[in-house]
């Protein structure tokens, strides 16, 4: 059993209770989680749902990340979301770095997420952490996951290994971000990309093709390392990473961030982002 010293208390009780409706007495084939020492309402699932705790989740990463054996000098940090309704366990590597420009190091980086809401599957991912401005370095490439449905016991060793595999790719991904650097792009075709692939806005919900105060954000961050690091895709890739990352501002900036760095991985997939 791991003992992390911190505010961010994940292994509290979650009982399972039968649903009741007003009226209506219980509903059969449903179940709801309630935190037990602060009686809030976690989520509400079908009979079928095996409820992964918090708890197993931080000691599974634990120990996937020691069955994957590739370093011992980490930094383990556990975040509790929403009232303790979701769960990140963000393992930082120390001793595996990239520099992909002189000075600009990226470290590896595993991430697991759990929820008790139905809101995120168990989930095991790997990507780069830049250093200079703790941006996640988040792409279609980079990201290797595990996914778990909550019917389903915890596969460590899956587990163990995405992250060797994964360390193998960002191992190679050092090569793509240096050409990131010499490849010359125009400024015209990186806001036409923001607005078709990062930051554009479904037809169903609003009359605008893109969400303009996202774009000003995206074209602000990209001018900043334009500036610093030249018209590059580099430039390109640190303005999405750190929008992805830094969102602070948003009322569940963890909840923000996981959207986003799925938007930015999307949208470097695309042949637009290839273009540019």
């Amino acid at each position: 059993m791991l003992d992390f010293t911190n505010d961010n208390n994940w292994n509290f009780e979650v009982e399972e209770r039968p649903v009741l409706v007003e009226g209506l007495g219980i509903i059969e084939g449903k179940k709801a989680l309630v935190r037990a020492d602060t009686n809030i309402l976690m989520g509400v699932h079908s009979e079928n749902y095996r409820m992964i705790s918090h708890d197993e989740i931080v000691n599974g990463q634990y120990e996937a990340i020691k069955e994957a054996n590739i370093s011992s000098d980490f930094e383990f940090k556990v975040h509790c979301i929403d009232s303790g309704k979701k769960l990140k366990v963000e393992v930082l590597f120390n001793d595996l770095v990239q520099e992909p420009i002189k000075g600009d190091y990226v470290s590896f980086r595993a991430t697991a997420f759990n929820s008790y809401d139905g809101a995120w599957a168990y989930q095991n991912q790997a990507d780069g952490y830049r250093l200079a401005c703790l941006n996640g370095m988040v792409s279609s490439d980079m990201i290797s996951k595990v996914w778990a449905r909550h019917t389903t016991n915890l596969n460590i060793e899956n587990a163990a290994k995405t992250i060797k595999n994964s360390l193998e790719i960002f191992h190679n991904q050092n090569d793509i971000w240096k050409n990131y650097t010499k490849s010359k792009v125009e400024r015209q075709d990186v806001e036409k990309f923001f607005k078709a692939k990062v930051v554009n806005m479904s037809q169903k919900s609003s009359d605008e093709l893109f969400n303009k105060r996202q774009l000003n954000n995206l074209l602000g961050h990209y001018d900043e390392y334009q500036r610093g690091m030249g018209s590059n895709k580099w430039s390109v890739y640190n303005a999405l990473t750190h929008w992805s990352t830094h969102t602070m501002d948003a009322k569940l900036p963890d909840v923000t961030t996981r959207y986003r760095e799925k938007k930015v991985a999307e949208a470097m997939s695309s042949k637009m982002f290839a273009a540019i």
